[in-house]
């Protein structure tokens, strides 16, 4: 067997169904599970209607199908990194919040150095996430799935403003920067919260915290 299909193989295997399902469904631009469902609730009025998990299952099946027919695609693997590479640029950057506020509770803790360390690595990070994103969700202006179009635009937002603190990561304590970069840090730690939920819900399901 080739090393590509094996390589496949081993990918199929370890890539969870749900993932897999929604990673193909972005890439085809289909709108939300739930937005879809009711589609076909309409489309199917007085017919029997398939329960939810079985429209996952199919819908998984056909994923795993299409992956298996097609060659191999260095796209969608970059793209299938987006979940691993993200976790980087989350870490980094809610440190980094941490450190700058125990900086503001005490000036001479001396975590200045730790907090440029964390943000230039972290937007270095949120770039390679940003892009490996815009290759898994596909390369286009706008969504019909809600969902990720608000995790496409938040994440790219979180990658410029990554950008930006790592310039301001070295204003001094008490100028106008210095503030302007901690508003901006407590942004992207705030918005963080939020990505870290729509990607979730795209790849463990709606409501996948039952609230």
């Amino acid at each position: 067997m080739h090393w590509r299909s094996i390589g496949l193989v081993l990918l199929l295997i370890l890539s969870p169904a749900s993932a897999l399902q929604a990673h193909e469904a972005h890439r085809n631009n289909e709108p939300d599970p739930v937005a879809q469902s009711n589609e076909h609730n309409v489309a199917d009025a007085g017919m029997p209607s398939m329960q939810s998990g079985d429209m996952l299952d199919s819908h998984a099946e056909h994923a795993h199908k299409a992956a298996t027919d097609k060659g191999f695609d260095l796209i969608d693997f970059l793209g299938r990194l987006h979940p691993m590479a993200v976790h980087f640029p989350i870490a980094l950057f809610l440190v980094a919040a941490l450190a700058e506020l125990i900086m503001i509770i005490n000036p001479t803790a001396g975590v200045g150095s730790s907090v440029r360390f964390l943000v230039w690595i972290g937007a270095a990070g949120g770039i390679v996430a940003a892009i490996l994103g815009w290759l898994a969700g596909g390369i286009r202006m706008s969504d019909r799935s809600e969902i990720l179009g608000l995790h496409r635009w938040t994440g790219t937002g979180i990658a410029i403003t990554g950008i930006l603190l790592a310039f301001l990561s070295s204003a001094p304590a008490n100028s106008g920067k210095r503030t302007v970069f901690r508003v901006g840090l407590a942004a992207v730690a705030f918005a963080i919260l939020f990505q870290g939920y729509w990607g979730a819900e795209m790849s463990l399901g709606p409501n996948h915290m039952g609230m």
